[in-house]
């Protein structure tokens, strides 16, 4: 009789602790007498992963609080990779977090333990020499986007597209009953919807720029409406403050959470680069892409950069699907301009919304979780083999 596969999984933070959560139902679906372990959060726990270490309460980012963190990391890893020495799995499965997953996969792969990557770091934005560090650690990546799998390809790594998890995740979110009517919007009042990121790092830089470009909207267009999702409630004061501040007098109402309502009914956005923009493609919601950056990172980071565009939808077509605004200038006039432009009905609007359509229908596939699990348990079988 063979012995149940071993899988254990390394997320670092919530987003990798939902996606390991998530990948561990599908694996007991398709193998219910797989034993999971892994380094996780709160999700993970609950879908029957034992957790060697409740790892996403110390998830953090940026250079000091990392390195705050610094003995705590290593501690982890070093007790991992020994763990991983002494009951090797079939597969380690590191998701994301590529800072510490990075070295623990090389622990991994010295004490012969397969490893199947899940979310491929972005070599294709920044720093790409990366993925010669990558080839020599993974021997499987499941990617997110289908441009990922020649890069890795073209480096020896067998690699999966498998989609991104989050357009899973909106299909099964229940949208708000009469959510434009509990704004007071009638149905023919347009709203545009201002997503200036989830970490408070990310609102203080994107938000006060958003609000101009709103006010400006506001002043050509008094009929729009705008709505300010707040990720977490701590960050409410903030918001509500630079709303005061940079928008005075402007019909703008601060919701808590309600990312998902805003994207399905707005019929435009301003939003900051990242993963919104694919909760704006999934609902076909027109978006002026905005960054708000520094001096200091127009000299340091910018150079660093190998994509001409900062939006993962501008990334993935490899054109300007949505207008985008990044750097250290002031755009403010340029952000209500192309604002104004897709919330009316010319060929702005058009010509974004035939992109998105034709976007959209590459990328946004269905049972995401369930191609990573099937690509986990041929990388565990195929070692046993």
């Amino acid at each position: 009789m063979t012995r149940p596969l071993r899988v254990f999984i390394s997320a670092g933070e919530h987003s990798g602790d939902s996606h390991g959560a998530a990948l561990a139902k599908r694996l007991r679906q398709r193998a219910p007498d797989v034993v999971i372990e892994g380094l996780g959060g709160p999700l993970m726990r609950e879908a029957g992963v034992a957790l060697r270490q409740d790892f996403v309460q110390h998830a953090a980012m940026g250079l000091l609080p990392v390195l705050k963190k610094l003995p705590l990391f290593r501690a982890a890893l070093r007790e991992t990779a020994e763990h991983l020495r002494a009951n090797p799995p079939d597969v380690l499965v590191p998701i994301d977090y590529p800072g510490f997953n990075l070295r623990l996969a090389g622990r991994a792969k010295a004490a012969g333990v397969p490893v199947c990557y899940y979310v491929s770091p972005q070599v294709w934005a920044w720093r790409p020499g990366r993925i010669h560090r990558i080839a020599r650690l993974v021997d499987h990546m499941m990617a997110l986007f289908p441009f990922e799998v020649p890069l890795y390809e073209a480096v020896g790594v067998p690699c999966t597209f498998v989609g991104h998890p989050l357009f899973d995740e909106l299909r099964t979110r229940r949208p708000s009953p009469a959510f434009r009517a509990g704004l007071g919007l009638a149905p023919d009042v347009p709203l545009l919807g201002l997503l200036p990121g989830s970490r408070r790092q990310e609102v203080e830089r994107n938000l006060p720029l958003e609000l101009r470009a709103a006010a400006l909207v506001a002043k050509e267009d008094p009929r729009v409406r705008f709505a300010v999702p707040v990720a977490q409630p701590s960050l409410r004061p903030l918001v509500e403050g630079l709303v005061a501040e940079h928008a005075p007098g402007v019909p703008i109402a601060v919701l808590d959470g309600k990312a998902s309502d805003i994207a399905r009914v707005a019929r435009a956005a301003i939003c900051a680069s990242g993963t919104a923009t694919l909760e704006l493609l999934h609902y076909e919601c027109p978006m002026v892409i905005v960054y708000q950056g520094t001096w200091a990172q127009e000299l340091l980071v910018r150079p660093l950069l190998i994509t001409k565009w900062i939006g993962l939808v501008n990334i993935l077509a490899q054109k300007e699907v949505c207008p985008e605004f990044a750097g250290a200038r002031d755009a403010t006039g340029d952000i209500a301009r192309a604002a104004l432009g897709l919330l009316g009905n010319g060929r702005a609007r058009k010509r974004c919304l035939s992109a998105m359509r034709a976007l959209r229908r590459d990328v946004d596939r269905k049972g995401i979780h369930g191609r990573a699990a099937d690509t986990v348990l041929e990388v565990a079988r195929a070692a046993l083999v």
